[in-house]
């Protein structure tokens, strides 16, 4: 099952657009995996129903942050601060290694201007500093080859071939269809479909309650969700 990497760049300027869906097209290419980068308006609905569903289900985080202006505390020091998006993101990603657990691979990417502050100022981050997101895309590549043989987070479908009995002086085998759910979150709904060469079901004839007409006559077609396992 092919996991998911969030993507958190910033949507401000085209420039950050850009760079957002070139790091998309990067990690597809050189990972297999599935980019998650929001292009679209960041609301209340977007939120909930996408980035935070993105954030719990990724098998890791690319950030890269962008400034957003000077703001002056009331200690007096001047710092420049970051997209509240991005470190709104940081925090759940945060949440998500520290409270969930779970193992969840980082790159940080950060703009030289961009001052520490809030829960960045207690994490070992260690991002790439960047003038030009030129230097982003030039980066990105050796740190996203190690990424190549990450899974899908805490969910795995893991099939087995178990000898079951033997009969005519060949072995009859059960295919076991197992879902791995290692994750906080159950799944409710689930369909699967298996199908197999027809050649290795000679010894069946007749049809089973799992099985389907298959569109392929070579193939026989077998069908199950949550209700299937329920019985």
């Amino acid at each position: 099952m092919r996991g998911t990497i969030f993507i958190s760049c910033g949507q401000f300027t085209e420039a950050e657009k850009r760079l957002g869906k070139q790091i998309s097209t990067m990690v597809t290419s050189l990972t297999g995996l599935t980019p998650f980068f929001a292009e679209s308006v960041q609301d209340l609905n977007g939120l909930d129903a996408n980035i935070l569903e993105a954030l719990r289900n990724c098998v890791a985080f690319i950030t890269v942050l962008h400034p957003r202006g000077e703001i002056r505390r009331p200690d007096g020091p001047m710092l420049v601060r970051a997209s509240i998006w991005i470190e709104q993101e940081i925090a759940i990603a945060t949440y998500v290694r520290r409270v969930e657990k779970r193992s969840l691979p980082i790159i940080a990417f950060k703009h030289k201007s961009v001052g520490l502050e809030g829960i960045r100022s207690l994490l070992h981050l260690n991002p790439i500093e960047f003038t030009d997101e030129s230097e982003v895309l030039a980066a990105l590549p050796e740190r996203l080859a190690e990424w190549r043989s990450l899974r899908s987070s805490g969910i795995e479908l893991q099939l087995t071939s178990k000898v079951h009995r033997q009969e005519g002086g060949h072995a009859i085998r059960w295919l076991e269809t197992v879902l791995v759910n290692e994750t906080n979150a159950p799944i409710e709904k689930y369909d699967l479909e298996v199908r197999l060469p027809s050649s290795i079901l000679k010894h069946w004839n007749h049809t089973y309650p799992s099985e389907v007409p298959s569109s392929v006559p070579a193939l026989r077609c077998f069908r199950f969700n949550q209700q299937d396992s329920a019985q």
